[in-house]
């Protein structure tokens, strides 16, 4: 059976070194809060450094670098880029590389239930109220050709000599064919931060960014970091469903129950399914993932809520490396739980 590939893989060393350079080994002591706004959600970032230091600005310098590769609101950047270019793109970009490369692999080892060529889809659906119930199957088998990532591929061209980053080619079978990274980017942003916090010698953190979490070590009372997941509500409140305990893991939850298309007074989760163009219609309200990374635990929780909770759990069961949290909706009006076996003792509250 294929096994899910760590970042380390595909992230070079070099992606962030030039921002901090190095730092010396720092010891335990208060722990220190960066919060702030990137990638249009929030980041909090906690860690234990005995020179006190404030790293705000290269994790702001470090979350505009990826928002110049991967951001889908920055006309300039370099996943907008390809997705203009009308069949051949050329970029050294190494963070565009890397997500592209995580994709294709995440992809195959979903069965395609993780895909980021499903945006002309998303789009065609749309969200909210003014989403739409039904598309015709004659606009399902339009769409259908310009998913897959079998239909992109990448070439690495000859590296110059002395050269760390090379130009790298990317071709498309299709020109309409779209490369959508939001399923991948935050839990991609905080591997790279938790990155950039280890090259400064710091090994006791928890990084944040738009709910997706990455935990090293242990808190300034020496246990390891709490995580909250949220119940299954919608609106903009956060109630607590359950509390994980995280150490040297990543953790990432998708949900369906806070997005939603409604058409006629009925209700469609959000996620698409990019094997039928069509909503992933099933009883799974959200999926929480724990893996080494946090850019794959953000991918496969998309991937489990479009696999629903049968398939999902039988997926699961031939990924060890992989633990979930399952919130199933039970058809009457509430729901009901389901985790893997290694999944970590928590408690709800």
């Amino acid at each position: 059976m294929p096994l899910i590939c760590s970042m380390n893989k595909f992230v070079l060393p070099f992606l962030i070194a030039y921002i901090l350079g190095s730092c010396s080994q720092p010891s335990r002591t208060s722990v220190i809060t960066l919060q702030g706004k990137a990638q249009g959600t929030t980041f909090t970032i906690k860690y234990l450094d005995s020179l006190q230091r404030d790293l705000s600005g290269p994790v702001d310098s470090l979350l505009k670098v990826v928002d110049r590769s991967l951001s889908l609101w920055d006309s300039t950047s370099t996943v907008n880029q390809f997705n203009a270019a009308p069949d051949t793109f050329q970029s050294k970009d190494p963070h565009f590389r890397t997500v592209f490369a995580l994709s294709q692999n995440l992809w195959r080892t979903t069965h395609h239930a993780f895909d980021p060529t499903v945006l002309p889809v998303v789009k065609a659906w749309g969200v909210g109220k003014a989403g739409r119930g039904d598309l015709d199957t004659a606009s399902v088998a339009g769409l259908r050709q310009l998913v897959g990532m079998d239909k992109l591929r990448m070439e690495q061209g000859p590296m110059t000599h002395g050269s760390v980053l090379s130009m790298i080619s990317y071709f498309r079978a299709l020109p309409g064919i779209q490369f959508d990274p939001n399923g991948i980017a935050q839990g991609y942003s905080v591997d790279l931060i938790a990155i950039l916090l280890q090259q400064a010698g710091i090994t006791n953190y928890m990084v944040e960014v738009g709910g997706e979490t990455r935990c090293s070590g242990t808190n300034d009372k020496g246990t390891p970091w709490l995580m909250q997941i949220d119940k299954p509500i919608e609106g903009a409140q956060h109630e607590q469903q359950t509390v994980v305990s995280l150490q040297d893991k990543s953790l990432a939850t998708s949900g369906n129950y806070r997005k939603f298309i409604e058409v006629g007074g009925k209700r469609y989760g959000h996620t698409i399914d990019p094997r039928t163009c069509r909503p992933a219609m099933n009883a799974l309200l959200s999926a929480s993932v724990i893996a080494d990374d946090c850019a794959i635990a953000d991918a496969l929780g998309t991937a489990l809520m479009v696999m629903g909770p049968e398939d999902g759990r039988e997926w699961l069961a031939q990924h060890p490396e992989v633990e979930a949290y399952l919130v199933i909706d039970d058809g009457a009006g509430g729901y009901t739980v389901w985790s893997t076996p290694g999944w970590p003792k928590s408690s709800a509250q």
